[in-house]
């Protein structure tokens, strides 16, 4: 009898110890598909908006299936244990990428525009060399109108920004491009270096990388610093420089773009994806540099972007979590590829449905009205274009609440058939495409950074009497 009691004391105590266990435990996270209007409205921590080839739009949402189910949405669970840095969003630019994908990682969702999948940071050079631009999920996005930038439309131009304008030269511009793309050396750290590639995992040649656009920036007389990140399983650092502004300072203005690229061999020339983006921050740059404007301007060369926008997304979230007010992201990829339909470019925003949507807008049409105002309607045709997936680092700030687009050339109707290949060279440029791309890009980072006319000084107002 006393070890019968023995045993049913066991068993009550283990029952008990488990049921605790189990109300302790917490519910199993789960990744899942949820229509974007329901999981926005029911607040759920959204991680991801999507639109697929049909143009519907849904929410990726990790959250446990009791928080699912009591939001009173219907959803589709794509994976059962949630692990948010281990998912990447992919969208093919390839033919053939989404069938060689299937072959390489677990796919867990497709709308035929991108992909979901598992994908370890060691895998994600494979994943991009195949034709897919990566982003991967980070944390719950920020989902809220950001600060504005409030510009009327250009009446006329401004003479000294039409002048800042007119210093955009070809020759210049393609000079620096050689020089990033490995096509000429350069001179780093007062030797002779040749670039032959920027991979972010290259070691010393993107250390090479990062020392230029550092050195450049330094050399305009910026204040200029490394922004070290770890991220994705791998370490790298940005280079970011700054002017600030004369009445608006803790206005920023945020000039960027990726200098990494692919492919991840010895030689990744990335002539268009993307130095031609980074020369873009260092025109704009070089000719700001020599003017005061209201508001700050910040230059940003970012690494980690073909791995799944890494260091963008570190940084974003360094300067959200000092509540910095950035009011523009102007950020360039790939600007120098046009073989057909004309001088076609895109300005990608967020989705209407996004409260970010607005704001985006604003920087667009800026872009927009400078190409009308400053004579460049015959030379380029802007197409303003919501894509929510976002693939560049611009989307690191909008899953962060800021305010941003994505100017880029005509990416769907005239691809750059080299991309993340060795053949992404110089020789593939239009330079009178990516020249003029450049001006409009200079006169609209003017335009956002709002050019600073200095009040005369007393003496000054009394000077024409006392000639008289």
């Amino acid at each position: 009898m006393k070890h019968s009691r023995l045993i049913l004391a066991s068993v009550l105590i283990f029952l008990l110890t488990e049921s605790g266990a189990r109300a302790q435990t917490p519910d199993v996270l789960v990744l899942a598909r949820v229509e974007w209007a329901r999981a926005a409205q029911a607040a759920l921590p959204i991680y991801a908006q999507l639109r697929d080839a049909a143009g519907d739009e849904s929410a990726l949402v990790i959250a446990s299936r009791a928080r699912l189910q009591s939001a009173g949405v219907a959803f589709r669970v794509l994976d059962t244990n949630a692990r948010a840095d281990d998912y990447v969003i992919a969208s093919a630019r390839q033919p053939n990428a989404r069938a060689d994908a299937a072959q390489l990682v677990a796919i867990l969702h497709d709308d035929g525009k991108q992909i979901v999948a598992r994908v370890p940071p060691a895998q994600s050079d494979a994943l991009a060399i195949l034709g897919f631009e990566l982003q991967r999920l980070d944390a719950p996005i920020v989902l809220r109108a950001p600060s504005r930038v409030m510009s009327a439309p250009i009446a006329m131009p401004d003479p000294v920004i039409a002048a800042m304008i007119a210093q955009v030269k070809s020759s210049t511009a393609t000079n620096y491009l050689r020089q990033l793309s490995g096509d000429i050396a350069t001179t780093i750290g007062g030797s002779a270096y040749t670039l032959a590639t920027r991979h972010t995992n290259s070691g010393t040649p993107i250390q090479k990388a990062t020392q230029f656009a550092y050195e450049f920036l330094q050399a305009r007389g910026l204040p200029t610093s490394y922004h070290t990140w770890t991220r994705c399983g791998i370490s790298n650092r940005n280079v970011i420089a700054q002017k600030t502004g004369a009445q608006s300072p803790n206005e920023i203005v945020l000039v960027t773009a990726h200098l990494d690229d692919l492919p991840s061999g010895a030689r990744a020339p990335g002539a268009d994806d993307n130095a031609s983006g980074s020369v873009g921050v260092m025109i704009a740059a070089e000719i700001l540099s020599a003017h005061q404007f209201k508001r700050t301007v910040r230059f940003i060369f970012f690494t980690g972007e073909e791995q799944g926008l890494c260091g963008s997304a570190a940084y974003a979230n360094y300067v959200a979590g000092l509540g910095e007010n950035i009011v523009a992201v102007y950020n360039m990829d790939m600007l120098g590829y046009d073989q057909v339909d004309g001088p076609t470019l895109r300005l990608y925003t967020r989705a209407i449905s996004n409260p970010g949507y607005a704001a985006d807008v604003a920087i667009a049409n800026t872009f927009i009205s400078v190409v009308t105002s400053y004579g460049l309607s015959g030379n380029l045709v802007p197409i303003l274009d919501q894509d929510p997936d976002g693939v560049s680092d611009h989307y690191s700030f909008w899953n962060r609440g800021y305010a941003g687009i994505l100017a880029i050339e005509d990416d769907w109707d005239d691809f750059n058939d080299f991309y993340h290949t060795t053949n992404d060279t110089v020789a593939h440029i239009n330079a009178t495409y990516f020249t003029n791309y450049l001006k409009a890009s200079v006169g609209t980072i003017a335009h956002l950074a709002d050019y600073y006319y200095a009040p005369p000084v007393r003496g000054d107002w009394f000077l024409p009497f006392v000639l008289k």
